[in-house]
């Protein structure tokens, strides 16, 4: 049974490429007799202080030695402690190179089945020989050393060296074997070696390898063998790159050729004393990797992440600070006045600096372990119900940097919360983020801010500007729009003009000595006829007066006479010559006067124009003139204001090639707006310019923002607009006030185009007519508080050119995470609590998985998860499985290639399996 890394997948020096005294080929190990260079051997293993890991003891179709080293450890005189050592058969196998060099390649078995290899494969390797066959056992080695030497006499270590030297076997020979013993090939890590002497490249010219595409530059032979091997012996940082896909092909065009991508391999391949783990350079093969057999395992699904070759830790290449262990030192209820639920009293959870998923079914405790740590720190949410437990029970340690042990802070989590600095994104915060109101906008701004972008900002002069040459102007237009009852434009110059003139006219017409003497005869007929009327009158009244003197004498005659008739009645005909007199002299009158009234109305109709008494004409001149000279004075300032309406009308709504007007300033402001944005964008993309950043956190930055570009947009809501718009319509008079689409075809603004070309074209009539309320009008288009409601500047993140608006709310929060990841600080540690709640799975796939692969390398990354891709095909480094047992917590952690982790992940994980299988073929040939 395989021993529990509790820690997870972790770098360790990994030499699987080691011979030992006795080695069939090239045996230059100190000592007079075998025995003496074993012990020279194990002094030499002893007394090293390189911390090795992981062993492969190698010989030539043989473990023979493998099982002398594993003695010597059992008897105690291998002292030195390695965590695994595991059998390295090298073969050579034929085709041969023209020097005749047989291809090495290497077979690192399974140590669980060391005792069967003899049996199952050393016995079944043949080789022809003359008619004689032999296999790869030590008895028949020795036979075929005996008889190639043609000398039945020679001693057992020397036939069995020169059987060694002279077997080879062919590929499709051992790929027979594999084929009928799958247990063995799963067991079974192949290794080709690369050198151009005796590995595969030896077939032809190393470089033509790397450098011709040309398929049939490729040797039939060699791609075989390539497509044979799991991995390779190199530590050509050019075979590397090939073999990873990293080189002159793709990833698809060495899996097509070489049937998978490799991991690459280095060893000290000692030979003598003096290079026992001391490969050249110093530069060692580094693996991330339970030191198990199924350990190794993991570096073919993971060439590229799970294997360095350098002269010093990995883990060390960047520096970054991790929680590294959490310790219930009792059991403790999680929540205050609550019994029901606890955290088990534990030795310690230690963290992996890389990638930690917990994992566990729903109430197992995977999000109560995170969101109890996050809400001990200062500035940390938590998405958990109730008051949490803290009275010091609980230790966390804090790594305040990886590059040495020393700088350590413990902490008891109590009610009083620390200061640490990490990212915790608790239970869908990202996907609040992202689905606010008026969201796009706000996601927009959100971005915004996490780039530090300008915020954009209508200039407030040109605004002012705007707002005052429009209040002027719509004086203006007032001004010269004024109506008298008549409906004439009192202010227009046109009309002033018409009244200048007429008065002018007049004046010059009343004023001649024609017309001077034609009123003074009127005045002198006036008074004449209104003589001959007052005569007249008096005529009349006497004409009545004699009527009545005689009717009044009668009348007393009457009665003076009584009864009797003694008095005579008066005639009227006695006065006869006086009523004729009268009649004679009144007719005369009136005969005169008609004769005057013609030649008055004649004067008055030549003078029609005039309302006014003709008589004191002649007096009135000198009001004439007075208004003559208003009008003119009225005319010279409708002629400034008509000027000044002019150039105010061109100012606001007329651009040419000397002048800008202030509509198209306002377009070019936004437009301004844009370029800033676009250009903080730049600087903030910059990251070769950026100072204080070294080498590692620009390659974070870069490979976050990678295919992560912006468009800024002037933004016109059409919506929000025709929502002001309703407010300036009077619906009294305008039937459309709550017809949203006859607002639109009277407008016909629908989109920012149009907008501006009804700004410079159509504004004045509508402002103008009586079914607008014009203040409210003007505000919504001019004044910039009310206009941003619908009109905005702001950047539109995309990502490979898609418009982040226009995706799902997963795949927003994924790219908002990469912009979050991007600005904050680069080695703070990130928490974060299922992802997979506020991203797209397709995006998970194909983006957030290798996001996390990336990352990892810069800090530490934790998530809570009940999604298997992010568990696998992140290549998390540690997995911890939660697990609720009747009330009580408790965490259980390890590694992927821990058979236990492994099948919790496939029991709770929907799609485990699937996950691990899509791992598996990753980097592999589909057959």
């Amino acid at each position: 049974m395989s021993k529990n890394y509790p820690k997870g997948s972790e770098w360790r020096i990994w030499d699987l490429h080691i011979h030992t005294p006795g080695t069939k080929k090239n045996d230059q190990f100190t000592g007079a007799t075998l025995e003496e260079k074993w012990d020279n051997y194990v002094t030499s293993i002893n007394d090293s202080d390189k911390e090795i890991s992981v062993l492969g003891i190698t010989d030539y179709f043989s473990i023979e030695n493998y099982f002398k080293f594993k003695q010597l450890q059992t008897e105690g005189k291998i002292t030195k402690q390695f965590d695994l050592v595991l059998p390295n058969i090298e073969l050579r196998v034929l085709p041969v190179t023209g020097s005749a060099t047989p291809i090495n390649l290497h077979c690192i078995f399974n140590n669980e089945i060391d005792s069967e290899i003899e049996t199952r494969f050393l016995a079944k390797l043949k080789f022809t020989n003359s008619n004689s066959s032999y296999s790869a056992t030590k008895q028949e080695l020795i036979r075929f050393g005996r008889d190639h030497s043609n000398n039945q006499t020679l001693d057992e270590e020397t036939a069995y060296k020169k059987g060694v030297e002279q077997f080879v076997i062919t590929l499709d020979s051992l790929d027979s074997i594999f084929k009928n013993d799958r247990k063995l090939r799963e067991n079974t890590i192949i290794i080709a070696s690369n050198k151009s002497t005796d590995g595969v490249t030896g077939i032809v010219k190393h470089q033509d390898f790397f450098i011709n595409k040309n398929e049939s530059q490729l040797d039939a032979t060699r791609q075989s063998l390539y497509q044979f091997s799991d991995a390779i012996f190199s530590s050509n940082e050019r075979d590397r790159n090939y073999f990873i896909g990293q080189s002159v092909d793709d990833e698809q065009t060495v899996i097509r050729k070489c049937g998978s991508l490799k991991p690459c391999f280095h060893g000290c391949d000692a030979h003598s004393n003096d290079k026992i783990f001391n490969p050249d350079d110093n530069r060692y093969c580094w693996i991330k990797a339970d030191p198990t057999f199924d350990g190794l395992i993991q570096i073919l699904y993971e060439p590229e992440e799970r294997i360095k070759i350098s002269d010093k830790n990995p883990i060390l290449e960047f520096d970054k600070p991790y929680i590294s262990n959490i310790k219930f030192k009792n059991n403790l209820n999680v929540f205050q006045d609550e019994d029901d639920l606890n955290f088990s009293h534990n030795e310690g959870i230690p963290l992996n600096q890389n990638l930690v998923t917990i994992i566990g079914g729903r109430g197992e405790g995977k999000s109560m372990l995170t969101d109890y740590v996050a809400s001990s720190f200062i500035g940390q949410e938590h998405s958990k119900e109730g008051v949490f437990n803290k009275n010091g029970e609980v230790n966390l340690s804090y790594h305040k940097s990886n590059q040495s042990d020393d700088d350590i802070i413990n902490f008891d989590l109590t009610e009083d919360k620390k200061a640490v600095e990490f990212i915790y994104i608790n239970q869908g915060r990202l996907k609040t983020l992202v689905e606010k109101k008026d969201k796009q906008f706000q996601l927009a701004n959100s971005i915004r801010k996490l780039a530090k972008l300008k915020e954009p900002e209508f200039d407030k002069e040109l605004d002012q500007q705007i707002l005052d040459s429009l209040q002027k102007f719509h004086e203006l237009n007032r001004f010269f729009e004024a109506k008298d009852e008549e409906g004439n434009l009192i202010n227009s110059i046109k009309y002033l003009e018409s009244q200048e003139k007429a008065i002018n006219d007049f004046i010059s017409n009343i004023t001649t000595s024609e017309n001077k003497d034609k009123l003074e005869k009127y005045s002198e007929n006036l008074r004449n006829r209104n003589n001959l009327n007052s005569k007249l009158k008096e005529l009349n009244e006497l004409e009545v007066s004699l009527n009545n003197s005689i009717e009044e004498l009668n009348q007393k005659i009457r009665s003076v006479n009584g009864k009797a008739s003694k008095i005579s009645l008066i005639k009227l005909s006695t006065l006869k010559k006086q009523f004729d007199e009268i009649i004679a002299w009144k007719s005369e009158l009136q005969k005169e006067i008609e004769k005057i009234t013609v030649i008055i109305s004649a004067v008055k109709e030549e003078f029609k124009d005039y309302k006014g008494d003709l008589t004191t004409l002649l007096n009135d001149i000198d009001k004439f003139q007075k208004n003559l000279s208003e009008i003119r004075e009225k005319i010279a300032s409708s002629k400034s204001k008509s000027e000044e309406l002019t150039k105010l009308k061109k100012k606001i709504f007329f651009s040419d090639q000397e002048h800008i007007s202030l509509i198209d300033k306002i377009k070019a402001d936004y437009e301004s707006q844009i370029s800033e944005l676009l250009k903080n964008w730049g600087e903030f993309k910059d990251v070769d310019s950026k100072e204080g950043l070294n080498l590692s956190q620009k390659a974070i930055m870069k490979n976050l923002l990678t295919d992560l570009e912006i468009e800024v947009k002037i933004d016109f809501d059409i919506e929000k607009f025709y929502g002001l718009i309703y407010h300036s319509i009077d619906g009294a008079k305008w039937r459309i006030k709550g017809n949203r689409e006859a607002q639109k075809n009277a407008f016909e603004i629908n989109d920012l185009d149009s907008f501006f070309n009804f700004l410079k074209n159509k504004y004045q009539d509508f402002y103008e007519s009586d079914n607008i309320h014009s203040k409210t009008l003007k505000n919504i288009f001019f004044k910039e508080s009310e206009r941003k409601q619908y009109l905005k500047v702001f950047p539109i993140l995309k990502y490979k050119g898609k418009d982040l608006n226009k995706i799902s709310v997963g795949q927003k929060g994924t790219v908002y995470l990469k912009m979050m990841l991007a600005t904050e600080a680069f080695s703070k540690p990130i928490i974060f609590d299922q992802p997979e709640d506020d991203l797209d799975n397709e995006f998970i796939m194909q983006n957030l998985i290798t996001l996390f692969k990336e990352l990892k390398q810069y800090r530490q990354v934790i998530i809570v998860t009940h999604n298997a891709n992010l568990v696998v095909n992140a290549d998390a480094e540690q997995v911890i499985v939660a697990s609720n047992i009747d009330g009580e917590l408790n965490y259980v952690s390890g590694s992927l290639e821990n058979q236990l982790i492994n099948s919790k992940i496939c029991q709770i994980l929907e799609g485990g399996e699937i996950a691990f299988e899509k791992r598996r073929r990753k980097y592999q040939q589909i057959q």
